[in-house]
């Protein structure tokens, strides 16, 4: 793993190009290893080289368990990154009276996993055995990839971002009602709604395609672009999911 001692000039040259992608959008849908895929941290075309192993995947998974110290293993896809330990504030019915489905307590399932980098609080090159000094946060380098906006203290409040972590509300699915029927609704490149979700559940990885498999090119990885300067109608990510 490499630990970057650059100078101030290339750590703001590395800022600024990250915060130009993040804007931009460079999800190309053809999967990780592509140059400016947003998850490839070996080739320094978004953002620094964290990882001089010549791994992409090593950054997040690992087959032998290089993380046993921390038993990082046990979040489940052979997970090798740290995961914060901040307390959230979830988004709950009291903000919206359409959010029927079960809500975990804390995140959890793939989105837990997204927030160990996501939520400004854990280091993205704090992964195998090691411990970073903080320098590769996401709230660093570029915020608006940054999940959680307000933070009071150690606790992270997510009700300004879309629900994570609830189950698919099945019992109000399709027949005009407020969602379409997750398995017949489909994404832009034909993945069901169901095929998504997270044991029933919206997690980021719902709308979001980390791998850059069936993400929309000049978005930030969706599964469906946004609005016509992205390529797709307005709302179409939103409308996907929701009869409005």
């Amino acid at each position: 793993m490499k630990h970057r001692n650059d100078s101030k000039g290339n750590q703001l040259r590395y800022a600024a190009l990250a915060l130009l992608t993040a804007e931009t959008g460079t999800a190309q849908g053809l999967g990780i290893a592509q140059p400016l895929s947003a998850h490839n941290f070996v080739s320094g075309d978004v953002g620094p080289i964290i990882n001089d192993s010549g791994e992409i995947c090593r950054v997040c998974h690992v087959p032998h368990d290089h993380a046993r110290a921390s038993q990082r293993y046990l979040n489940g896809l052979l997970w090798n990154h740290d995961v914060s330990s901040a307390t959230y504030t979830m988004y709950n019915n009291t903000w919206s009276k359409t959010l029927t489905g079960t809500q975990s307590a804390q995140p959890d399932g793939h989105s837990k996993l997204c927030l160990g980098c996501h939520d400004g609080t854990v280091a993205m090159d704090a992964f195998d055995k090691y411990v970073s000094d903080g320098t590769y946060t996401m709230r660093m380098l570029h915020g608006l990839t940054v999940v959680p906006w307000f933070q009071d203290g150690a606790n992270l409040d997510l009700r300004g971002t879309h629900p994570i972590s609830v189950a698919f509300p099945a019992g109000e699915a399709g027949d005009g009602k407020n969602f379409a029927n997750p398995a017949t609704a489909t994404w832009a490149k034909g993945q069901t709604i169901a095929s998504t979700l997270d044991n029933g559940k919206v997690q980021c990885s719902t709308c979001h395609d980390v791998h850059d498999q069936e993400s929309i090119p000049g978005t930030h990885l969706l599964r469906t672009a946004n609005s016509p300067a992205e390529g797709g109608v307005p709302s179409g990510l939103c409308l996907t999911c929701h009869i409005k």
